[in-house]
């Protein structure tokens, strides 16, 4: 079974699960986000054609997807906890987008090994986003911190806790620390421990390989609150040893 199909059925078990979980259900049922200062406004794509303008955006400006095997996201009319796509809009004009979506990639490496309680709280309590993009002429606009803030407020509405980012220069680093993120140092292994009502439920290590650009780091936010749920993140070892 290939990686994609892996992670949709790990996916769609735990999000099934998770509907059962009220305050869950609470935070999708309250809507999708729009937010807006009169300028600007910040969607959740949710319909193709916003899709297919966000992903050429982001195509454009940043290359291809982390992990190729990882297909454009669908529409997400309804701002559910799935992998989207977030536009900046000036009026009808695109002028940044982001792509974001449950940690589906280190969850289904996690439920493999045997860790199902971690693989679940990667695939419902932590969001990755894959990237920001902003279109060059309105750059330097605060339009990418802001953008990487409202990923935060999406996937805290969706029951999240913790969003994640690998950041690969020094610019996307200081967007990060703008939007109140944490930035570790490079190559630095991300270390993460989630405690629910007192019991364990996850220990995380997300090391970086020897091949990694020695620019590469993690950034990370606590973004939301579980009722019960403490998460702590630290960091370990560096790809060198």
């Amino acid at each position: 079974m290939g990686l994609l199909k892996r992670l949709q059925n790990l996916f769609l078990g735990f999000a099934e699960r998770r509907m059962n979980d009220p305050d869950a259900l609470r935070a999708v049922m309250d809507g999708g986000l729009d937010e807006t200062d009169g300028t600007i406004r910040f969607e959740v794509a949710d319909d193709q054609m916003q899709v297919d303008m966000i992903w050429d955006l982001l195509v454009e400006q940043i290359g291809e997807r982390r992990n190729q095997e990882l297909p454009k996201p669908l529409p997400n009319p309804d701002g559910l906890f799935r992998p989207s796509l977030i536009g900046a809009w000036s009026e009808d004009r695109l002028v940044g987008g982001a792509c974001v979506m449950p940690d589906l990639e280190d969850a289904a490496y996690y439920a493999e090994i045997g860790h199902g309680d971690t693989a679940e709280f990667l695939a419902v309590r932590t969001a990755m986003v894959q990237g920001i993009a902003v279109a060059p002429e309105c750059r330097n606009m605060g339009i990418g911190t802001r953008l990487k803030r409202y990923c935060g407020m999406w996937a805290a509405q969706n029951g999240c806790v913790l969003v994640l980012s690998i950041v690969t220069d020094d610019a996307a680093a200081r967007m990060n620390e703008k939007a109140g993120y944490q930035v570790l140092p490079p190559l630095v292994t991300l270390i993460v421990q989630a405690v629910d009502h007192g019991r364990v439920v996850a220990r995380i290590g997300l090391p970086f390989d020897r091949d990694s650009p020695v620019s590469t780091r993690w950034a990370f936010g606590l973004v939301g609150h579980v009722d019960g749920l403490s998460v702590r993140v630290g960091m370990g070892g560096t790809a060198e040893g």
